[in-house]
């Protein structure tokens, strides 16, 4: 599956059901519609277009960012950019929607570390939570049924770090 099926799905799994089953006051917790402003708008955030009559790969997108005339979406999944000229938006909440949103060697690398917790950790530790900032990745580990951090690692990430290299990282600490 790729990225933008991926998040799509996430998007029609989560957020659906969300603004379905919702009291109508709980509604923009999922989804909140900009329709005559783009003030709160900002670079980063799920969008989908309100207004666009055809599908196109931009309907759903993630803000690249603002101009004065448009907002330029980035489509799901690759770096290709589109220009919106006279569109409402709605955001849709990324904390719904979890690490489902990673894309690209960021989501394979949660994918790796969700392994190496299995493969590498003692029964009581679990994965917490990941993080990138720029090729840095860190992970936090918990011990089953807590939230607190047990400990975490840092190390860099790219398209080559494997399982075992995290797991030997995640071994290390997990005494």
């Amino acid at each position: 599956m790729s990225d933008k099926e991926r998040i799509l799905m996430a998007i029609i799994t989560r957020i659906i059901p969300g603004v379905l089953y919702a009291p109508f006051e709980e509604r923009e917790e999922y989804i909140k519609s900009y329709m005559f402003s783009r003030s709160e708008l900002k670079p980063g955030d799920l969008v989908f277009a309100n207004t666009s009559l055809k599908v196109n790969d931009f309907l759903v997108g993630f803000i690249d960012h603002l101009e004065k005339d448009c907002v330029v979406i980035r489509e799901i999944g690759s770096n290709r950019l589109c220009n919106y000229y006279n569109e409402s938006f709605s955001v849709i909440n990324k904390e719904k929607l979890g690490y489902e949103l990673l894309e690209g060697v960021q989501y394979k690398t949660y994918q790796k570390a969700l392994k190496a917790f299995g493969n590498y950790t003692q029964y009581w530790t679990r994965f917490k939570s990941i993080s990138f900032e720029g090729n840095m990745c860190s992970l936090q580990a918990r011990k089953a049924f807590k939230n607190d951090t047990l400990f975490e690692v840092t190390f860099p990430y790219n398209s080559k770090t494997t399982i075992a290299s995290i797991g030997r990282l995640l071994k290390e600490k997990d005494l």
